[in-house]
């Protein structure tokens, strides 16, 4: 039987299959886009750091905006984790957060509380008498710090976030819940509040108190440092709060007794911060947008082909479609992805069997008229750079924007820039009116 995207069902299993905003799955799972292996060298390079660098790993993870760190990043994890003796933690600062102005503080808590929640997890049914005696005193060091109010003889506390009061129930058998309550609300208020209400800096005693359950997590281990995947913090936009994060904090990172691996916002790994950065860190890993057909001759790369093939797309999209789509998503998967949900509701709308090259080249044309509001002085530094390959330090604003510029894989030493697609017709618009002015 024929299957068409007039058909609502049709429609239905393929966006099932489809999701812009989440992490690829690495096995299948409704409503998740399944992972597919890049033809690039990332996860081999990312393996080797963290194995070369015995148990003190410190790496960050950059690349443009949807261009895939959390999706290998989370395949890299799911993969090995079960392989490798330490223990693994996978901590999302966009689980309950909003990431945008999380300073360092708002991290710290974040791991704390999903390492906690790990540990509790596994060791729920046979906690050491050490482990109690930590979960204690971290409980009490932080109603201290946070300011929690006891009532009912120290049976529960009250805390109050944002103007909003939270109780916890202290009783022996609420104390893992209550804490892993505690360091989530607290995760949570730090990320999302005002300047003016957030909780401060991190005091050395979070972080004595921190590396008090890494080291109990490491002796479980047989001394082996714990490896923890920190993800979203890419998405931390204000300059103020990335350099505090990234910088301002690396007196807490070189203390915390595990291996860090973090991603982060690609605009703060060069310009200003560049220098200070990877003095701290080292040089960044990049992930780099994938491979993307330039000519009308190029052959669609693998990678698109399988995302189609996972959303059961593949008899119901023509392949000058899947060619346009390819190309105007610039090697940005999301957007690739973002690109197929899109087209393939166009191509019910319209009646089609199947996505056409009309309903790949409307939505291509939806998503330029999106960005017809560049200013001057962005189109002028894109020139510039795409022209004479300087003034990347400035592009924030190009970069922040997951279509401004193209930062491609370097080759024969030298970085490789391509304004997005999208913005082709712009530009060269903007070029045109500059040779005749």
């Amino acid at each position: 039987m024929n299957q068409s995207l007039k058909d609502i069902q049709v429609l239905r299993t393929v966006l099932g299959q489809l999701d812009a905003e989440r992490p690829a799955a690495g096995k299948e799972q409704e409503g998740r886009t399944l992972y597919v292996e890049r033809r690039d060298d990332f996860m081999k390079r990312l393996d080797l750091e963290i194995m070369s660098r015995k148990e003190k790993a410190r790496i960050l993870v950059t690349g443009q905006i949807g261009v895939g760190k959390s999706s290998e990043i989370s395949h890299y994890y799911y993969k090995n984790r079960s392989e490798n003796r330490p223990l693994w933690i996978h901590s999302d600062l966009e689980k309950e957060e909003n990431p945008e102005n999380c300073r360092a503080t708002g991290v710290f808590l974040t791991i704390f509380r999903d390492l906690w929640s790990t540990i509790h997890y596994l060791y729920q049914n046979k906690k050491s008498k050490e482990l109690i005696q930590i979960r204690d005193e971290i409980l009490s060091r932080l109603i201290d710090w946070l300011k929690g109010e006891y009532i009912k003889d120290q049976e529960k506390v009250l805390f109050s976030f944002g103007g909003i009061t939270y109780p916890v129930f202290l009783q022996e058998e609420g104390k893992d819940t209550g804490l892993s309550l505690i360091l989530g609300k607290a995760a949570h208020h730090e990320a999302v509040s005002r300047p003016a209400q957030k909780i401060g800096s991190a005091p050395d005693s979070l972080i004595n108190l921190l590396n008090k359950l890494l080291k109990w997590a490491a002796d479980e281990r047989k001394g082996h440092a714990p490896v923890i995947f920190i993800d979203h913090v890419d998405k931390i936009r204000s300059q103020e709060a990335a350099e505090d994060v990234l910088v301002k904090a690396i007196h807490h990172w070189n203390r915390l007794n595990a291996s860090i691996i973090m991603t982060a916002p690609f605009e703060n790994t060069i310009g200003e911060l560049r220098h200070s950065v990877e003095s701290n860190w080292g040089p960044p890993l990049m992930v780099y947008p994938v491979d993307f057909p330039e000519e009308e001759s190029d052959p669609v790369d693998d990678i698109f082909r399988g995302i189609v093939k996972n959303a059961q797309l593949t008899r119901l999209i023509q392949e000058e479609s899947l060619w346009l789509l390819s190309h105007y998503c610039g090697g940005i998967l999301r957007m690739f992805v973002q690109f197929l949900i899109q087209a393939s509701k166009e191509a019910h709308i319209s009646g089609h069997d199947r996505i056409e090259a009309g309903d790949a080249r409307f939505v291509v044309q939806m998503a330029k008229r999106a960005y017809y509001d560049y200013s001057p002085e962005a189109m002028r530094l894109l020139h510039t750079i795409v022209s004479e390959g300087t003034g990347l330090g400035k592009a924030s604003e190009l970069l922040r924007s997951p279509i401004g510029l193209i930062i491609k894989r370097p080759t024969d030493g030298k970085q490789n820039f391509r304004p997005h697609p999208l913005i082709d017709i712009i530009l060269d618009n903007y070029r045109f009116e500059k040779r005749k002015g």
